[in-house]
């Protein structure tokens, strides 16, 4: 494998791919950087585009973009108090403050730094551990490879949205879209009404880009532009970061990095919490507690590297189990499928040439995403002027070229600005898209793996419970149910009591 990744480092470093991964890396940053824009609509729309591209090429621009998208946040979170991204919030507890007293190139510099130590602690336990899990996810069965799928549904539904009954019917819904079109096993056909079109089953790029990024334009054709603060000075020179800061903070990003991996690896959680956890860790084992809210430079450390590394704790689950970490890995599993591939154990075996390319395109991103913030630190921040009525109608261009040119159907484009509808609905009534995006995914895994245990056991349901490893994951696909249901009866108690 090291072979293969320096192998892969100097593939990636042609200017051709270079010049892919730096586009895919822009885009993030820009998306990332404008509020209500999100690095899952980035890496959505760029998802059509690979299609024209090679497995290695599509991949690592797929990769910068989910990078770059992660790391703009801190743009809008430190300049306007405005988080870019779900995982950025905890940033703007002190990046703000930070930059209101006059130190608007400190915070962002600091936000930069932190982002890229966690991408490569990430990648370090990432590179580390998924040979690991991936020789253990090889040896288990279908039965165990259902039941964990379920597991994993639950730990969707209970740990990522505060509304039990809204995540269940969200993921509910995402399964039903998953089931239209033949059956992956036996080929029956399902709840295509006739029509010659859903007989394959729904694409995942429109269903993908309509849900994440047509129902984002849908709402923010309703809100104005933002501008950056016409008081706010990015002048001078140097970036206010000094060695003895930086190395101070060693641990507090360490913690951080390891708490990011830790909760990326759970399914559906990502770096919306772990920034928050993060955050009130550094907090908590602070000397000066009382500085944190009004710039204290170990918050921006610890939120900063805590949502970075939560990427490579997203794609750890990814590789080596084909479970996705979070929305945005649930998004390159249509990236794999457009190529043919399928993520999970039998990956590192079949083809370990691409996950040493993954790596090297994890690297190579981080390293190219420091460089290019450091150099548009005070630059790329007007972005945040930038009009809607620019922006918007290009980003329906490029969504509607890019799914019709994946297939050539213009039904996947109606399609796409259904789902559009559908997913601006489904926020506006308070129903997560998260739990419905990987029920969607991982339907046809547990459909798959679920009916070839019971063909393996000849129909008998007992190999659920009567395997270890199956009943370890049922008992814990229970636990999180009754767990949530015990919640969302107290919160439903304590409510009128309030």
């Amino acid at each position: 494998m090291i072979s293969l990744f320096f192998e892969n480092l100097a593939a990636l470093a042609e200017p051709a791919t270079l010049a892919f991964m730096l586009g895919g890396l822009l885009f993030g940053l820009f998306f990332g950087a404008l509020p209500g824009l999100s690095a899952a609509m980035a890496v959505a729309i760029l998802l059509p585009l690979t299609f024209s591209l090679t497995p290695n090429v599509g991949m690592a621009m797929l990769v910068a973009a989910y990078l770059g998208g992660i790391s703009g946040g801190l743009v809008s979170a430190t300049l306007l108090r405005i988080p870019g991204t779900p995982s950025s919030i905890a940033t703007t507890f002190d990046a703000y403050p930070l930059a209101q007293q006059g130190q608007p190139v400190k915070a962002l510099a600091t936000g930069i730094i932190a982002s890229a130590v966690g991408s490569i602690l990430s990648l370090i336990v990432l590179v580390a551990c998924a040979p690991v899990i991936a020789r253990f996810a090889i040896k288990i069965g279908a039965a165990e490879y259902a039941t964990l799928t379920l597991a994993a549904m639950m730990l969707v539904v209970i740990l990522a949205q505060a509304n039990l009954a809204k995540g269940l019917m969200a993921t509910a819904f995402g399964i039903a879209l998953a089931t239209i079109g033949f059956a992956p096993i036996g080929a029956t056909q399902r709840f295509a009404f006739g029509q010659v079109d859903l007989m394959a089953g729904i694409s995942i790029i429109p269903f993908m880009v309509g849900l994440f990024a047509v129902s984002t334009v849908i709402a923010q054709l309703m809100q104005p532009s933002l501008k950056l603060p016409a008081n706010m000075q990015l002048g001078g020179k140097g970036i206010g970061i000094t060695l003895a800061e930086f190395l101070g903070n060693g641990w507090n990003m360490i913690r951080s990095s390891a708490i990011g991996i830790a909760i990326g690896v759970l399914p559906g959680i990502g770096g919306t919490a772990s920034n928050l956890i993060a955050y009130a860790a550094a907090r908590q084992q602070s000397k000066e507690p009382e500085k944190f809210g009004k710039g204290a430079i170990e918050g921006v450390y610890a939120s900063e590297s805590a949502n970075n590394a939560s990427v490579g704790g997203a794609l750890l689950p990814l590789l080596t189990l084909g479970i996705p970490g979070d929305g945005v890995t649930a998004i390159l599993i249509g990236g794999f499928t457009i190529h043919g591939l399928q993520p999970g154990p039998l990956l590192l075996s079949k083809e370990p040439s691409l996950i040493a390319m993954i790596y090297a395109a994890f690297l190579i991103g981080t390293l190219l995403l420091l460089a290019v913030q450091l150099f548009t630190i005070r630059i790329f921040p007007r972005v945040l002027g930038v009009s809607r009525s620019v922006l918007l109608p290009l980003l329906v261009v490029l969504m509607v070229t890019g799914t019709f040119v994946s297939d050539n159907r213009l039904f996947d484009v109606w399609l796409m600005l259904g789902f559009g509808v559908m997913g601006y609905l489904f926020e506006r009534g308070g129903y997560p898209l998260g739990p419905m995006v990987l029920g969607f995914v991982l339907a046809p895994i547990l459909e798959t793996n679920f009916r070839r245990a019971l063909s393996y056991s000849e129909g008998d349901w007992s190999v659920f419970v009567t395997r270890p490893v199956s009943a370890v994951f049922v008992a814990a696909a229970l636990i999180l149910l009754i767990a949530g249901l015990r919640s969302a009866w107290r919160s439903r108690q304590a409510t009128p009591a309030e």
